[in-house]
């Protein structure tokens, strides 16, 4: 068996050299060797590319499987977003339905409170319209009762402001009278003259007094500048007792106490609130008016007015230091008292258990503050009263148990 297929191997084997023989000339040797080339070549391409496509088609396969492979699960991805797409939009739909309903029962709840809101608004504007009504007579009534008491006050006090003033130019009539002045008249119930007319040196000034609740105004001081040329006068002044005085050359009230102006070229000093200045100080700025007029004639005159301004309120500073110490002095002594009550009491009621230590020398016999301070003045020690507390323990133990 085994040679019958030698055999037939041998037989087709020789067909086919005979038949690339006759085909392509192989007997011939000049042509021969290229043939051979050529088919080796030609071979060796054929095998690369069989085994380049077997493993082309080995890896088309493998891609396959694995594309497969990727879009099975893909697909399965695909199918669990789509199941959870549609599960979403089941609940974005129900979302919306509950989000509608409460939309609608919102609306409801505005429509009603609106309805509410409207109703409370109704009734508290009638209300208050009512209790406006009500306080619009209720300040009818004060009004008029205003009214009604301001007219019997004014019945009661119609020579109110002249009352006032006399007693306001009857304590300044003594403030002048007690001052420099050569001569003081009296001149209030004289028109176009002031209250009062001093004459000093010479010179005469008008006084008019004011005892203003509110503010002097401007005009008054222009009309006393009148009275001043009316008068033949060299100056003058207007004491507010308990008021500020409007300048009339600035329309406003001025900041200072004691101000000097110049009204229609004439000296003018604006004294305010002069109930708080002493008689001496009035009297001393006063001065300052015959200072003003004879500045431009006499020099002299001038520094003897400044002088005397100046000594007296040295003066004043002297008896207000003096009236300071004084006070100081009886607060210092009250405190002192005080605080020797204080300290009596305490020993009285703590007694004297703390007086020393068991090793220092003990007094024989406990007294009172009293009797230990009876006994250090019998026994020549004068201060005995600056001595408190302890100290007057020590000081009695140093005198009488040594």
């Amino acid at each position: 068996m085994l040679f019958k297929s030698y055999y037939i191997c041998n037989i087709l084997m020789n067909e086919t050299l005979e038949k690339w023989s006759s085909e392509f000339n192989l007997s011939d040797s000049e042509s021969e060797p290229t043939l051979f080339l050529l088919l080796k070549d030609y071979r060796d391409s054929f095998n690369n590319h069989k085994s380049n496509h077997i493993l082309d088609e080995q890896n088309r396969i493998l891609i396959d499987e694995r594309v497969a492979e990727k879009s099975c699960h893909l697909q399965e991805e695909l199918d669990e977003k789509t199941e959870k797409l549609s599960e979403l939009s089941d609940e974005f739909k129900n979302m919306i339905t509950t989000c509608n309903n409460l939309y609608s029962e919102l609306d409801s709840l505005k429509q009603n409170k609106q309805c509410e809101i409207d109703n409370a608004v109704n009734q508290s504007v009638s209300a208050n319209a009512e209790f406006i009504q009500h306080l619009k007579s209720e300040i009818d009534s004060l009004k008029e009762e205003r009214n009604n008491i301001l007219s019997d006050f004014v019945k009661d006090n119609i020579c109110s402001s002249y009352e006032s003033g006399v007693v306001g130019e009857s304590e300044m009539l003594g403030i002048l009278q007690a001052g420099p002045w050569d001569e003081v008249l009296v001149t209030n119930k004289k028109d176009h003259s002031g209250d009062f007319i001093i004459k000093y040196k010479g010179k005469k000034y008008i006084i008019d007094v004011k005892n203003y609740s509110d503010n002097v105004p401007g005009k008054e001081v222009r009309k006393l500048a009148k009275d001043i040329d009316s008068n033949s006068c060299d100056g003058g002044a207007i004491i507010s007792l308990n008021s500020g005085i409007y300048n009339p050359n600035t329309n406003m009230i001025t900041r200072e106490k004691i101000h000097q102006i110049t009204v229609s070229g004439k000296s003018t000093l604006l004294l305010s609130n002069a109930s708080l200045l002493n008689q001496e100080f009035i009297n001393s700025i006063l001065l300052t008016l015959y200072c003003e007029s004879t500045s431009d004639n006499n020099t002299m005159v001038t520094d003897n007015c400044k002088r005397e301004i100046v000594n007296s309120i040295r003066k004043m500073e002297r008896e207000i230091d003096s009236e300071k110490k004084s006070f100081q002095q009886k607060i210092t002594r009250k405190q002192n008292d005080l605080d020797n009550l204080k300290s009596t009491l305490k020993e009285i009621i703590n007694g004297f258990d703390e007086l020393s230590d068991d090793d220092s020398p003990k007094t024989q016999l406990k007294l009172s503050v009293s009797e230990m301070r009876k006994k250090l003045l019998e026994g020549g020690y004068m201060d005995e009263s600056k001595l408190k507390g302890n100290a007057l323990k020590t000081k009695y133990n140093e005198l009488f148990n040594n």
